[in-house]
């Protein structure tokens, strides 16, 4: 009886411990997102709005890609636009910009899925390191593989970091998606054990090919994008929400992505 009640305390004790994690979690994080949009450092995400509204939240980006893709390599995140092609001009126009997405970067080229080519704009991309420990010393020496290896991911050459949409830093901070303590690191599992605790649907629709259907119906962690498909009225309050997407690739949380919608556009 006694191991009984010891256990039961023990149990309340270490929920009690997890909830206010997460709630400092939740309380400090910059980024809290919910499906009627989103804030960062307490000021509105401003989609549907020139590339110069997210300036003054972020600053001004480090890099682009054309027009289509705006990062902020500082931050560990981006802006990216699907409508959006390498010969379009840029235009502040809310026909345009209501196709902004925003991606939130827990993993990059260095991170270990990086480096091992796994990641979900770099497939196949490894790191240096990573391709030249495949080879001997003496297969580097006679093969000339490592002046190779090294000239493609020299400055310029083809396989060069700025080539590539990831920001050269992680977000290393807890992000908030409906109350709900998002961190770098987290797994599927995890992230849907606190998402339980708050009574919020679990992310569970599985999307790797990005066609719209349900791959598998479950949460196996595997490559693909994960978010909330059971709720069917977005942000009823407003003619606009968002879609929050966390991407896990080979078990690692990748991103998250905040898509935009407009309802009148969207029926």
């Amino acid at each position: 009886m006694k191991i009984t009640i010891t256990f039961i305390l023990l149990t309340l004790l270490m929920s009690c411990t997890e909830n206010k994690a997460q709630k400092k979690e939740v309380s400090n994080a910059e980024f809290v997102l919910s499906d009627c949009g989103g804030s960062y450092k307490g000021k509105p995400l401003p989609f549907g709005r020139p590339i110069e509204e997210w300036e003054k939240l972020f600053g001004k980006p480090t890099r682009k890609q054309y027009n289509a893709v705006f990062i902020w390599d500082n931050l560990g995140v981006i802006i990216e636009n699907n409508e959006t092609t390498k010969d379009d001009e840029y235009s502040p126009d809310y026909e345009i910009r209501r196709y902004d997405q925003l991606y939130i970067f827990f993993s990059n080229l260095d991170s270990p899925e990086g480096q091992k080519g796994n990641l979900k704009f770099a497939n196949g991309r490894k790191s240096e390191n990573e391709i030249l420990k495949q080879y001997t010393v003496e297969e580097l020496k006679s093969t000339g593989v490592e002046e190779r290896v090294r000239i493609r991911y020299a400055k310029n050459g083809e396989n060069y970091k700025s080539n590539y949409i990831y920001p050269y830093k992680q977000y290393t901070k807890s992000i908030s998606i409906d109350g709900s303590a998002i961190n770098p690191g987290m797994s599927l599992k995890e992230l849907n054990k606190n998402r339980k605790s708050k009574d919020l649907e679990i992310l569970s629709f599985r999307d790797n090919n990005l066609d719209g259907n349900n791959q598998w119906g479950d949460t196996k962690e595997e490559d693909g994008e994960y978010w909330n498909n059971e709720k069917r009225d977005m942000c009823p309050s407003k003619s606009t929400f968002t879609r929050n997407i966390a991407q896990f690739s080979n078990h690692e949380l990748e991103f998250i992505k905040v898509e935009y919608y407009d309802k009148k556009e969207n029926k």
